[in-house]
């Protein structure tokens, strides 16, 4: 699926990648303006709490539009399976906001919780995974979609568990990964100007893995549902004498 449409799937995770660049300048030198080279955390110590404000919301807005990315990719996936043509825009108009309430009560228990989010976040992730293209494809809300997920899931959650497993496995091995080499690159040349599209060029390419998990669970959805219709008429077919 991805592959055959490597082109759109792409593009579409190029949306949150531009917003999060946008941010970051809006970041960098209107909410907390400083010289290049500053740490980090000399830069978030001497911010203001309306600064920080402004960043948590910032923040809040680059993962907006990564959760409607992957709600776009659910729904282009459905599209592009049923036989039917569908653009990057038409796809990442269809989302509504009320579809992607899983993710954000998932990101909100995660936070919550502080350093038990490292087990709590995975959990979550587990037990709302078979939801989530429930709740994009049949627009319901986050619970109705848990309850819709765990019915149509019944007797699939290895696969679901295999894919989440995946999802987070490669995630992590991922942003590793690319920190050794920015590492590397760094400590080889510095920081010269050439290399600054870099990290967001492995940022988009990072990205493609949680896309890549959606697109799975919409296939695996959209198994269920082909399985669920072929159950029912014949659970209502008369019985032979």
């Amino acid at each position: 699926m991805w592959r055959s449409h490597a082109g759109m799937f792409v593009l579409l995770m190029g949306i949150p990648v531009a917003t999060l660049g946008f941010l970051a300048l809006i970041v960098n030198y209107v909410i907390a303006p400083h010289p290049e080279g500053t740490p980090l955390r000399e830069v978030w110590l001497g911010m203001g709490s309306l600064q920080k404000l402004g960043v948590f919301a910032a923040f809040l807005g680059s993962l907006a539009m990564h959760y409607r990315a992957l709600a776009a990719s659910s729904f282009a996936t459905r599209e592009i399976r049923s036989g039917r043509t569908v653009g990057i825009l038409q796809a990442f108009g269809s989302v509504r906001r009320k579809q992607l309430r899983l993710f954000w009560i998932v990101t909100l228990a995660s936070l919550i919780t502080g350093p038990l989010g490292i087990v709590v976040g995975p959990i979550l992730a587990f037990g709302t995974a078979p939801a989530i293209p429930v709740a994009i494809l049949e627009n319901m809300t986050a619970f109705a979609a848990i309850k819709r997920g765990d019915t149509l899931a019944k007797g699939g959650h290895g696969r679901i568990a295999l894919l989440v497993a995946l999802w987070l496995g490669l995630g992590i091995a991922a942003v590793l990964s690319w920190i050794s080499i920015l590492a590397m690159l760094a400590e080889r040349f510095g920081r010269p100007w050439f290399l600054r599209p870099v990290p967001i060029l492995g940022f988009w390419l990072i990205l493609l893995i949680p896309e890549l998990y959606m697109i799975a669970l919409t296939l695996n959805y959209l198994e269920q549902r082909r399985w669920e219709g072929e159950i029912r008429p014949a659970a209502g077919a008369p019985v032979a004498n």
